[in-house]
């Protein structure tokens, strides 16, 4: 059955609606009653004003008796371009000026902006990439029947203020630091994934957020921050590497070992930034105690020869795991981050440049991608301290990183989101800004630069003016791009979901918006077994040493996390969170599987699991999630667990069909569900004769599952 099916979806639903390919001109020529004229877009007419956009940008409303006769009729009449009535004119200002460089570089290719995407195409596209799913059939339609000429900005305020867009964003930092449960010999990490979701949820500043990974220092179990240089723990010339690559777009990885050939980066230039972590320990301790080291140490003796004299009494009895739990404790709890008083790193034993002899140490010092960078605040300030203390290294390293006159941080996380926004960088690849000037729009990526800077990092700001441009609300570029050619953004790109865009918008088919409600609380369990407060006394921590033995009495092995064990509390089954009122509450079930957003299931999945089959990355690598198809894709839409729960008559999406009385209804409440448009007289047709057959709507949606139109962000 469902080999026809297949057949079905191949031949009838497998190919993307296609659109008119000549764009319209969003510009009209508008008269007034004294016969000044003025070129603008027309954003909407609502309680006798009319609202117009010039080209520079500027947002005009006045009485429409003031317009011509001929222009009164054509603001009674017209259709708002796509955009319509901004929620705020700064924000339209902001997002025309994007638009205005946009349209300049395609004008110096002779090419021209798609048209405006439909409202059925822009509310899907909006919300996969805000929240990370596709709508509900009832939010799509909310959108698609508003008569409003400002519900597009109002909905784009709405997706950015709610909890999904938190969601999502979370998941393109995990990608891009590499966010694990587990990793290295002993972190487990999820009070580094909650702290990163609390930072997201306060809308804290990129800036600060960066600031505070770079800074942080104490324990793992106390300071989720820590988790940032403590994922490559006692790995300081790879953590650097991968922080100037992720926060500056700086291709420094060859210069790790030699000079790079093919950018300006000496050795000696690595190591001099690598000497701002030279006194930064985040091996648990370089033979020095740290806080109730000792304590712990001399506990677990106590507990060593307790279990001596239990095993020597009763020769018979079972296995004692309380020493090796002891020693985890001690290990868990030295896992930290702290500064010394000397700075200790030196020049690799193999140098061979003149500048330096093997052993060297090395005195720290910042890199310039130009003379001019000198003069700037950020490096003023460094050189007026000197630069010399040890524990005001990281500090001094992190305030130069994050400041906004820093050439290449703004520039990266802006370049960054408008790839999240639009399927490309303005240079590509985002992790190489080193030479801006090759980016297929430098005056756009300067300006996306400064318009980070203006809005203070606030990378929800930042976004909301991206997706109130006609650029990101054209329709998308579906034809091959030629190679070596620049692209330069007619529109968003035609792009496959991204795995967790896929899991989330099933989770969505299947439960709607409840998936959006769990939110998974490891972080707290976890540290009220493991955490022991090490400023104690010796007796009180002995007794906290005791008291941690029994809490992990019944808990399962923990001493192997650190080679991939998996403890029960990463089991998704036994995934819990609480309400508001602090109720304890379970993410949704279908069957056995658990339907939760991927922000809150295992970072990552387990190999077999949808997420990872769709692309999720390993976290071993910095961005290197895949929306590459293969065989087991398709393999595990038409037959995986995922398409059970999405036919499965408790589906919301089939019980929404299920209400409508009519066919035809039933059909398009699918159709609206997968793809938040209705369908052709054609699809109807077909639909219509399958279900009069023995189909039901259970595998009409398998159907629609199963076609590209659904896996493509339009």
């Amino acid at each position: 059955m469902k080999t026809i099916l297949h057949s079905l979806a191949i031949s009838l639903l497998f190919v993307l609606a296609v659109r008119a390919e000549q764009p319209v001109d969003v510009y009209r020529t508008w008269t007034d009653t004294q016969g000044r004229k003025v070129d603008a877009t027309f954003r909407g007419f609502e309680d006798g004003q009319v609202f117009l956009q010039t080209k520079d940008g500027q947002l005009y409303r006045f009485e429409i008796g003031r317009l011509g006769a001929e222009d009164q009729k054509a603001a009674l009449s017209m259709k708002p371009t796509g955009l319509g009535i901004p929620a705020d004119p700064a924000i339209a200002m902001a997002a025309a000026k994007v638009d205005a460089l946009v349209d300049a570089g395609l004008r110096s290719k002779n090419q021209r902006p798609n048209p405006l995407a439909s409202d059925e195409q822009f509310v899907r596209r909006v919300y996969l990439d805000i929240v990370g799913r596709i709508p509900t059939r009832d939010e799509a339609l909310e959108l698609i029947e508003d008569q409003s000429v400002s519900k597009r900005a109002k909905l784009i305020d709405r997706l950015l203020a709610g909890d999904g867009a938190n969601s999502h964003l979370y998941n393109y930092f995990a990608d891009m630091l590499r966010i694990r449960d587990i990793a290295g010999k002993l972190g487990v990490f999820y009070t580094y994934q909650e702290w990163l979701k609390g930072e997201l949820k306060k809308n804290t500043g990129w800036d600060k957020i960066v600031h505070q990974m770079l800074t942080a220092e104490g324990k793992l179990l106390e300071n989720g921050a820590t988790g940032y240089l403590l994922r490559d723990d006692n790995m300081p010339l790879d953590s650097l590497s991968l922080t100037l690559t992720s926060f500056l777009g700086a291709d420094v990885g060859c210069a790790q070992c030699h000079d790079h050939p093919f950018a300006d980066w000496t050795q000696r230039q690595f190591y001099e930034m690598a000497a701002f972590f030279g006194a930064t320990d985040t091996n648990g301790g370089k033979g020095k105690d740290r806080p109730g080291t000792k304590e712990l140490r001399e506990a677990m003796a106590v507990i060593a020869e307790e279990s001596r004299q239990r095993k020597e009494k009763n020769p018979d009895a079972g296995r004692d795991k309380s020493v090796k739990l002891v020693i985890y404790l001690e290990r868990i709890n030295g896992f930290s981050v702290y500064d010394d008083d000397v700075n200790e790193l030196k020049l690799p034993h193999d140098y061979k440049y003149k500048d330096g002899k093997p052993g060297d140490l090395v005195t720290p010092k910042l890199l310039t991608w130009s003379k001019e960078d000198a003069r700037l605040a950020a490096y003023r300030e460094f050189t007026a301290t000197g630069g010399r203390e040890p524990e005001q290294l990281r500090a001094q390293f992190a305030k130069w990183l994050t400041a906004p006159d820093n050439p290449r941080f703004a520039m990266t996380i802006a370049n960054r989101m408008w790839k999240r926004a639009f399927g490309l960088g303005v240079r590509e690849p985002v992790s190489d800004l080193d030479d801006p000037a090759a980016a297929s729009n430098p005056p756009l990526l300067q300006h996306l630069a400064r318009e980070m800077v203006r809005v203070k990092f606030d990378l929800k700001a930042f976004m909301r003016i991206l997706y109130n441009t006609q650029t990101y609300q054209r329709e998308a570029t579906s034809h091959d791009i030629d190679l070596g050619q620049p692209y330069l953004f007619p529109g968003p790109l035609l792009r496959r979901m991204t795995a967790e865009q896929a899991w989330d918008s099933c989770a969505t088919l299947a439960v709607g918006t409840a998936v959006d409600q769990f939110h998974s609380e490891r972080a707290e369990k976890y540290v009220s077994i493991k955490n022991i407060n090490t400023n104690a006394s010796p007796a009180e921590i002995l007794e906290q040493v005791r008291n941690a033995i029994a809490r992990n009495a019944d808990a399962p092995n923990v001493s192997k996390e650190g080679k991939g064990a998996k403890i029960a509390m990463q089991t998704a089954k036994n995934l819990t969170s609480t309400d508001e009122d602090g109720v304890s509450i379970t993410p949704p079930m279908l069957g056995e599987m658990v339907i939760a957003r991927a922000s809150e299931l295992l970072q990552p999945e387990r190999e077999y699991h949808f997420l990872r089959q769709f692309g999720q990355s390993d976290r071993q690598l910095s961005d290197s999630n895949s929306d590459e198809g293969h065989i087991p894709q398709v393999l595990m839409l038409m037959n995986g667990a995922a398409q059970d729960v999405i036919g499965s008559t408790r589906s919301l999406a089939v019980q929404k069909a299920q209400e409508q009385a009519a066919p035809e209804a039933r059909i398009e409440s699918l159709y609206v569900s997968f793809f938040c448009r209705k369908p052709t007289a054609r699809e109807v047709t077909i639909a219509k004769e399958l279900l009069s057959s023995d189909l039901t709507l259970s595998d009409l949606a398998w159907v629609l599952f199963n076609t590209r139109e659904f896996i493509f962000v339009e």
